[in-house]
């Protein structure tokens, strides 16, 4: 039913504005992630929250959140233009000028003149954000080396320099910088710590990622053992990184989880063996300090630290500090350092009933809090990026199908353009007018767009029952186009 010349005549007809709107898209996606600061959006979005614009700006935490607004609206709006004038100019334009009249005189069937040139609507579509993710893949990778390592910071950066190794051989190889002391300093002045907040994260990092990996690993090792048990379900058979930290004793069962946890931190498998077991011995004490510091605390005249005060005593100790050393709180809060200044501790001990140790440790948990925000903001889930790319096609195969029916069934191309174009821009308004407004609850059930949820996609949530709808509508639309064209009279 393909035919060639059609084909190619759809081609040469549609190619310009193809290639106008796929680099116009890959540039910006490309930008959004290139021009992306963890840091900065992450306070942007803290200032807008209970504003009308907080659903836009809270995504912008993580690197693939904010991207979330490109596959919400520019990406939409820039593929609604395309599949619109696209559809329009493959039919109901050649029939509203006469052209299509010649075409049908050639021994060609009407049949493979629709489906011909649905498919090229459709491969098209599929093509063009086929590049623009391969371009935003792209951009990650050479600006973050997050795709396929770890991402590299400005720590990093700096370190690879002075030992001078390759940037993405030392972010798996952290402990490279734990073995010089010079190199501590100069990455931790990147990283705006001092040297001791700046050990504690490198300690945390290693320690979390090896086991990250170690989770992997014994994850598949029980895929293996339990692949013919149908009693098992995912949940039951995944281990997490979270369940190995309460748990340290599950990787001494796989040769395999100790290998990758000690090639992290640079040392022999019976090394990290220790480790681990160190581990499980401070986790049993720790939690016997915790009992015994509960009985304490009654009786105990020292200010105790908990989750529910440790923010306002963090504040506290900023404006007392600023107070001390003459500065604004803002200029402490950008420089964390500042809390252990001699004269800062004198007046934030007076001030919180806090003791010097207790603020020290305040101030190394918050610039290793902070940093380890900026390192998960930078982390790139492949397969998350990938739902969220599927999903936006799939969208606009949707609204291309809806364009390509109007095509078909009008014989003017006014009207075609009126409703094929008016639909899925009227879609794209809803979507908008939905992320700008939080109370606007119920327009989700007069658009389309709400199909492809990538509020879901990005928290791991229930998504693909709405793109198997995307899929249908898409399927029935093309099979009506091609079926209304084949039977209709024309006005040849």
């Amino acid at each position: 039913m393909l035919s060639k010349p059609i084909f190619k005549q759809s081609l040469q007809s549609n190619w310009k504005l193809w290639l106008i709107i796929t680099i116009v898209a890959s540039m910006i996606i490309s930008g959004f992630i290139i021009s992306y600061d963890a840091a900065g959006y992450a306070s942007i979005a803290e200032a807008a929250e209970g504003t009308a614009f907080s659903n836009i700006l809270s995504t912008l935490t993580s690197l693939l959140g904010s991207l979330e607004n490109f596959y919400k609206l520019i990406a939409v709006i820039l593929g609604i233009v395309y599949v619109v004038f696209t559809a329009n100019n493959l039919v109901v334009n050649e029939v509203d000028s006469g052209s299509m009249a010649y075409t049908l005189s050639t021994p060609i069937k009407r049949s493979s003149v629709i489906f011909t040139k649905s498919l090229y609507l459709i491969l098209s579509v599929v093509l063009m954000y086929t590049v623009i993710s391969l371009a935003g893949l792209t951009a990650s990778q050479l600006n973050y080396n997050n795709v396929t390592g770890y991402a590299i910071t400005e720590d990093v950066e700096v370190a690879a320099k002075t030992l001078k190794h390759d940037e993405d051989y030392l972010s798996e190889r952290l402990y490279l910088i734990q073995e010089n002391e010079d190199v501590i300093r100069e990455a931790a002045i990147a990283r705006d710590m001092d040297t001791e907040a700046y050990a504690i994260y490198l300690e945390d990092v290693i320690r979390e990622r090896s086991y990250e990996e170690a989770a992997e690993i014994i994850t598949d090792e029980r895929y293996d053992i339990y692949d013919d048990d149908d009693d098992m379900e995912d949940e039951d058979i995944e281990i997490t990184m979270e369940e190995l930290m309460e748990d340290p004793g599950i990787i001494l069962d796989s040769n395999d989880a100790l290998a990758a946890g000690a090639r992290l931190y640079g040392l022999s498998t019976n090394d990290y063996r220790k480790i681990i077991l160190d581990e499980m011995n401070d986790l049993e004490s720790s939690e016997e300090a915790t009992e015994e510091d509960e009985e304490q605390e009654a009786t105990t005249p020292q200010r105790q630290l908990t989750e529910d005060n440790a923010e306002l005593l963090l504040q506290t100790v900023i404006d007392s500090s600023a107070t001390a050393l003459n500065l604004s709180s803002d200029q402490v809060s950008e420089n964390l350092t500042l809390l252990k200044d001699p004269e800062a501790l004198v007046l934030s001990t007076q001030t919180t009933g806090l003791n010097e140790e207790q603020i020290t440790s305040m101030a190394n948990h918050a610039m290793v809090s902070s940093a380890r925000s900026v390192d998960k903001a930078l982390e790139f889930d492949v397969e998350t990026y990938l739902w969220l790319s599927l999903g936006l096609l799939l969208l606009i195969l949707a609204m291309s199908s809806i364009a390509f029916f109007a095509s078909t069934l009008f014989n003017r191309t006014g009207m075609a353009l009126a409703i094929g174009g008016g639909i899925p821009f009227a879609f794209f308004l809803i979507t908008m007018i939905q992320q700008l407004m939080d109370s606007a609850d119920g327009l989700e059930y007069i658009t389309i767009t709400t199909l492809f949820d990538t509020d879901a996609i990005l928290a791991g949530g229930e998504f693909g029952w709405g793109l198997v709808a995307l899929g249908a509508i898409t399927f029935v639309l093309y099979t009506a186009s091609n079926i209304l064209f084949t039977k209709k009279d024309l006005p040849l």
